[in-house]
């Protein structure tokens, strides 16, 4: 059963692909049919495309049906969302699911941005939530597909094959992100996460000693090009397919609204910064500007792995529960892991 979690954003999930799928794949093809001086402002102006399909789209997508149920208290629209997004067939048990958790959140009103930042309750939560976001844009992927050029000319590819060599490196960036959907129920999200970051600051390492000795020996490039393509696998499993479960599951649906505000912004200060600062390191720092974000997937891994809890399969209480252990100490934890009952538990299980 899909959880009702990964629901919660289906009406603004296209909101959302922006912020964590690179539009590689399209600027490359752009260029190839637009790419030229008198039809450059139609390539610049393609980018507003997925933005329209998006806009256009969206009023045919249903409302969440946790929001419809909880929010709402609308329950024939909640089903019919159901019925929408699952096909035909007896929901009842995700009906009651719901049911349970807006019996957990009853006496739980809705928080403003201000309100959660200040909340006592979700400060571990917003510290994942601050360093999966700024892991995602300052993970180095950005740096990878710069460099890609430069790499495939010193590999000697023939110039023209060099845009669809590096097209290449974006759809081999939207396959491993689907084949991430897969591996999540198997292996978890926090897996995923510092396991993720772990290959990914492997292959930094790897691919800064490369780039460094390329000149002094001519095979050296081709392993750079391996690199690449390991790297940009190793994002979409990991970071680029399971941040949005986390941020989901780790907000019940009072705190959802405001952390994806929350969400949104860290997004694109991170890519503004980005933006800014990345011509300046690497006019200095050359290849060696992957130590940067290596130091950050390495901090980044280790955090995960200590203070983020599994939320595969887990209900919202049993979540709240393992981070109320960090928000408040063990004395704490016991009395209010006390105050809810067992039957009011929802599952996230995908």
């Amino acid at each position: 059963m899909e959880s009702e979690q990964s629901l919660s954003l289906r009406k603004s999930s296209s909101a959302f692909i922006p912020l964590f799928q690179h539009d590689f794949v399209s600027h490359t093809l752009s260029r190839e049919i637009l790419g030229s001086e008198a039809l450059w402002p139609w390539l610049l102006a393609s980018s507003g495309l997925s933005a329209l399909v998006q806009l256009v789209t969206l009023p045919f997508f249903p409302d969440s049906p946790s929001y419809l149920l909880i929010q709402k208290g609308n329950e024939e629209a909640c089903r019919k969302a159901i019925r929408k997004l699952w096909g035909e067939g007896d929901h009842q048990a995700e009906i009651d699911d719901i049911m349970k958790e807006k019996g957990a959140m009853a006496s739980t009103k809705t928080l403003r941005v201000l309100e959660v930042i200040k909340e006592r309750s979700l400060r571990w939560q917003l510290y994942i939530l601050m360093t999966v976001m700024t892991t995602l844009q300052l993970c180095g992927i950005n740096a990878i597909y710069f460099y890609s050029f430069e790499v495939f000319h010193t590999a000697k590819f023939e110039e023209y094959l060099i845009p669809y060599v590096s097209l290449g490196v974006g759809l081999c960036e939207c396959l491993s992100s689907i084949l991430c959907s897969t591996l999540i129920d198997r292996f978890g999200r926090k897996v995923l996460l510092w396991g993720g970051y772990s290959l990914m600051c492997s292959v930094l390492a790897l691919l800064t000693m490369t780039l460094s000795l390329q000149h002094r020996f001519f095979w050296m490039h081709y392993f750079s090009v391996i690199l690449i393509f390991l790297f940009v696998v190793f994002y979409g499993i990991g970071p680029s397919g399971a941040t949005i479960s986390v941020m989901v599951e780790i907000f019940s649906q009072s705190y959802r609204p405001s952390a994806f505000l929350i969400v949104g912004c860290i997004n694109w200060m991170g890519l503004f910064v980005l933006g800014m600062i990345f011509p300046v390191i690497v006019d200095n720092l050359g290849p060696f500007c992957f130590l940067i974000f290596l130091g950050i997937l390495a901090l980044s891994a280790i955090f995960i792995y200590l203070y983020l809890p599994e939320t595969k399969g887990k209900s919202i209480m049993e979540i709240k529960a393992e981070f109320n252990k960090l928000n408040f100490g063990k004395k704490e934890t016991s009395v209010t892991e006390n105050n809810f009952p067992k039957e009011q538990l929802s599952c996230t299980k995908l």
